[in-house]
């Protein structure tokens, strides 16, 4: 068959092809985070359920987008403003259409077309710099035209307006690379002076990431967690015009999800061998499909794109008597426009970014065991008790997650919980390195000749 004779060889190709190869269909982390893509493949090695909650989170954010933004109130209304340019008969130039992506100049939906002469004058003389500007007054018209329709339909949440008609005037190809950019936290904020709040405002500095756009020439780069960006300044946002640029493929992740699915078929046909070593290898693949499913419903990027903080248009907002009569309470910071309830938004997520990943190793464990019933649980073999040890050694982590969630949900969002992070980075450490030796020692003895 496909695995050699020879035992030293089969086990080098079961852990190359095996789990290995698991590591690179792991989503890459591209923007500020805690926890870097170094450090989540080399989790997902040891043990690939790690990984669940992120690939879940991700088809969530995919699927539940527009939700996710504050957007989703606006696209009937983005809709119908397409279909009444769309029923216009075909001799009214007046209006322009406004689900198109070309330049404002030659579509900006609630304003008024000039005569064809006069457009196609306009055509060879306008510069690229034109086109960027009239792009944006176009977006913020078709803002004013939402925010009065909404008005009218008494929906007093309107923040999120600038954002809905920006990714609208750029077109739905390129409104959806810039909205996978977003959800995939791949979007920083560039800023001159170091944040005083890491816990709130999570940051690094600029040497560290790979980043690009407006703001990669600051010196630290703070988060821009994906439903903050609807509070962000209309300038700032108008930043995010060439974010698409940052999308990527997933073809490599893809071919290596097919290679791990053959080789373990033609594992599995093979009648040789024990059984509860090939059940490792059955749960490395079901978890590559699951990472590169998720890759391909929302896409990774190739580097972080970065926006420069806009303090000066900020603080007139936060002036401005208009700007407070429509956003109930604004207090505008540098970068969003209410700063409390950004701080409970971002205590809110740490908690339940750490729950989704608790509850999708339990899920995970679950899964692995039921696998275990095609291994025959009445074999009580050597190799039976090291993989069940394997899928059980997180529950070692139990005892100590209980408080640590406890605290976070108990304890307000100011409180200090890094000692206690350091502290779980000793038990952590040492179950990763039993898992290791479980693992290993698993796949050795699996291969051994009998």
């Amino acid at each position: 068959m496909f695995t050699s004779k020879l035992p030293i060889i089969s086990i080098l190709q079961t852990v190359l092809l095996g789990y290995i190869s698991h590591v690179v269909t792991i989503r890459p982390r591209t923007g500020v985070s805690k926890f870097p893509t170094g450090y989540r493949r080399f989790i997902a090695l040891v043990y690939p359920s790690s990984g669940i909650g992120l690939a879940v989170e991700s088809m969530y954010k995919s699927f539940f987008g527009d939700k996710i933004l504050k957007i989703s109130q606006y696209k009937p209304l983005l809709k119908s403003y397409a279909k009444e340019e769309t029923n216009k008969p075909k001799k009214d130039i007046n209006r322009i259409p406004l689900n198109s992506s070309k330049p404002a100049s030659q579509d900006s939906s609630p304003l008024i077309k000039p005569s064809t002469l006069e457009c196609e004058n306009d055509k060879e003389i306008v510069t690229k710099d034109t086109r960027h500007y009239t792009d944006f007054s176009s977006a913020t018209c078709l803002k004013d035209r939402l925010l009065k329709d909404m008005k009218n339909k008494g929906c007093g949440h309107t923040e999120a307006a600038y954002l809905a008609a920006f990714l609208h005037i750029m077109g739905p190809e390129k409104a959806k690379q810039i909205k996978h950019c977003i959800l995939n936290c791949s979007i920083t904020v560039g800023v001159k002076d170091e944040p005083l709040n890491e816990i709130m405002y999570p940051y690094c500095k600029t040497e560290e990431l790979v980043v690009n756009g407006p703001g990669a020439a600051c010196k630290y780069q703070k988060k821009a967690r994906p439903d903050e960006i609807h509070l962000m300044t209309d300038t700032m946002i108008n930043q995010l015009e060439t974010a698409h640029n940052m999308d990527d493929t997933s073809y490599i992740e893809v071919f290596v999800t097919i290679g791990q699915l053959f080789y373990t078929t033609v594992e599995c046909m093979d009648i040789d061998g024990d059984r509860w070593a090939k059940v490792i290898i059955i749960i490395y693949t079901i978890m590559s499909v699951l990472q590169t499913s998720s890759l391909l419903l929302l896409h990774k990027q190739i580097a972080a794109f970065s926006i420069y903080e806009d303090r000066d248009e900020a603080l007139i907002l936060s002036l401005s008597k208009e700007y407070k009569a429509s956003v109930e309470g604004a207090g505008s910071t540098s970068s969003t426009k209410n700063n409390n309830s950004s701080d409970k938004c971002n205590h809110k997520h740490d908690y339940y970014d750490g729950l989704v990943t608790g509850l999708s190793i339990l899920a995970g464990i679950i899964v692995f065991v039921f696998i275990g019933i095609w291994a025959d649980y009445n074999s009580h073999s050597l190799t039976e008790w090291l993989v069940l040890s394997w899928i059980l050694s997180p529950i070692v982590f139990c005892p100590f997650l209980i408080p640590y969630f406890i605290l976070y949900m108990c304890a307000g969002p100011f409180i200090d919980i890094y000692t206690y992070e350091n502290f779980l980075e000793i038990p952590i450490a040492f179950g990763l390195f039993i898992s290791s030796g479980l693992l290993l020692s698993a796949t050795i003895i699996g291969y051994l000749p009998k």
